[in-house]
Formats: C-alpha cells, sequence, structure tokens
C-alpha cells in the first residue's frame, strides 16, 4: 500500500493571495499549473492552505501573474531586492558599487537585417 505524503497547511497568505491573484487575471488551474510546471492538484492544494515545496514553480506563476516571488508568497513587496533599471541610476545620480567592474550588453532583439 502506497503511503501519501499530507502537505502542511500554512495559515500564511500565500493561499490568499494566490486565489485572489488568479481570479483577477482569470487564471486557471489547468493553466497555472502548466505555467508553473506542477500538477493540478498542485495548485490546488496551494490555494486550499498547503505550503509550497517548489519555489521555482511558485516563482515562475509569480511572473505569470506580474507579481513578485515576495509578494505572492507574503503579500509585501520585499523593497530590498528590487534593483533600479538604468534610466533611474542615470536620473537620480545614486552610486550602486564602487570599484571595478566588467558590464556587457547584449541585443536581445536581432537588429532588422535591410
Amino acid at each position: 500500500m502506497k503511503t501519501v505524503k499530507k502537505r502542511k497547511k500554512d495559515n500564511g497568505p500565500f493561499a490568499k493571495n494566490l486565489s485572489s491573484l488568479m481570479k483577477e487575471k482569470n487564471v486557471t488551474i489547468a493553466k497555472a499549473a502548466e505555467v508553473a510546471g506542477v500538477g493540478v492538484a498542485t495548485i490546488a492544494d496551494w490555494k486550499a492552505g498547503a505550503s509550497p515545496e517548489n519555489y521555482m514553480a511558485v516563482q515562475k506563476l509569480a511572473e505569470h501573474l506580474e507579481v513578485s516571488l515576495s509578494f505572492l508568497l507574503t503579500g509585501k513587496e520585499d523593497k530590498s531586492h528590487i534593483t533600479p533599471t538604468l534610466a533611474q541610476v542615470l536620473e537620480e545620480g545614486d552610486l550602486l558599487f564602487d570599484g571595478y567592474a566588467k558590464i556587457t550588453i547584449q541585443r536581445m532583439i536581432p537588429k532588422n537585417k535591410k
């Protein structure tokens, strides 16, 4: 007889945040499972209050729902890990790094061939 491992229920905001964001963005359980790379039952468990064990899957889902992992898990943004854009750095003139660095810029979109 196969023993089923029960997932621990969490009383944190993750289940509530996940449910409300999925409803707000019209994301079905099947679509959420596909995006996260997990089974439909896993998403249903998360919505019912199970603690996630695969944070990479939760990260993929957060990206699809257009929120940060921190917000999805806790309902709060973790501002300490927000990286400013290049435009913000140039506008504000804040010092982000003092020392030697090698910076590489790569074109993400191919150049139009004419």
